[in-house]
């Protein structure tokens, strides 16, 4: 799938998985965009809906992204179809406990419905490809939202990929052709260096990532290195093949999103439940756990 010519030559490429409906995030994106020496590309790794249940909204996202290069995730996979027996298509881990599993089920029919109201919205995701291959000079990434196998796959979590061995990876990257891998699904990030190869999971764009941090994260490959207005932002990251590979933190404005957040998601909704509190708190996850320096069950995803 990915032994291929690629489908996007950038200079500069951001992946932004997991935005989940947050349009400040998109806001942040923007804007830390103006601060590159050239327009980068983008593309949007999946699960761009999930809290916008509300189709003005809705459609505000999904316009927003499909100016750019899209992929769909879990989310939008389901969003775009009529069969309620994946629920929202997240194939959580046993680890993930019944009533999470539940309420993620509960939020995903929700959307389906206000996809309902927007026109065309169902059609547009069904259409969007499940990955992509990149070109950023001489390196080439593999574009995914789940893992290289599956589309809900969860082998690039970090705690799975910080538990295997380069050479359980190996053949990913050989079938692929590709030197590393782009991906989120698993609303946690991560960076795995595998020799001369790398795994990189934003987590999530439109969310926060780490304790005490209400900023979501994107990955940035550029042939240029960061501008200086961007280093503050810059959590961690390699240089290979001549290109800086970094995950950079999107500070959006979170008490517009809050507010937000609370007039689609009340009290005891099933997203409130699950994730208001780590929308503003963020979660028990650090820097040095995405790096595997320190061991961490696996987050829920969205």
């Amino acid at each position: 799938m990915f032994a291929r010519s690629a489908q996007i030559d950038a200079e500069t490429l951001y992946v932004i998985g997991g935005l989940y409906g947050n349009p400040f995030a998109l806001d942040a994106i923007d804007e830390v965009a103006t601060t590159e020496d050239a327009p980068p590309q983008r593309v949007f790794n999946g699960d761009f809906h999930w809290f916008d249940a509300d189709a003005p909204l809705f459609a505000q996202i999904q316009r927003h992204v499909l100016m750019h290069s899209a992929l769909r995730g879990n989310v939008e996979t389901e969003i775009a179809s009529d069969d309620d027996s994946a629920g929202c298509g997240c194939a959580y881990p046993e680890s993930v406990p019944d009533d999470d599993v539940e309420r993620s089920n509960a939020i995903l029919r929700r959307l389906r419905e206000v996809a309902g109201d927007v026109p065309a919205a169902a059609s547009q995701l069904a259409a969007l490809p499940m990955f992509l291959t990149a070109s950023i000079g001489e390196l080439r990434v593999g574009i995914v939202h789940g893992d290289a196998w599956s589309l809900a796959g969860w082998r690039f979590a970090h705690d799975t990929l910080h538990n295997a061995d380069d050479e359980s990876l190996e053949p990913a990257f050989q079938l692929g052709a590709v030197d590393g891998f782009a991906s989120s699904h698993t609303c946690a990030p991560a960076l795995k260096v595998a020799g001369e190869r790398f795994i990189i999971n934003n987590g999530a764009a439109g969310m926060a990532n780490f304790e005490g941090e209400p900023a979501g994260v994107i990955t940035r490959m550029s042939l240029r290195a960061l501008p200086n207005s961007l280093v503050d932002a810059r959590l961690y990251g390699l240089h290979q093949n001549g290109v800086w590979i970094d995950a950079l933190a999107v500070r959006f404005d979170c008490a517009k999103w809050l507010a937000l957040f609370d007039r689609i998601w009340p009290p005891q909704s099933p997203a409130a439940i699950s994730y208001r509190k780590r929308i503003e708190f963020g979660p028990a996850f650090s820097v040095d756990q995405a790096l595997g320096r320190i061991a961490a069950a696996c987050a829920i995803a969205g």
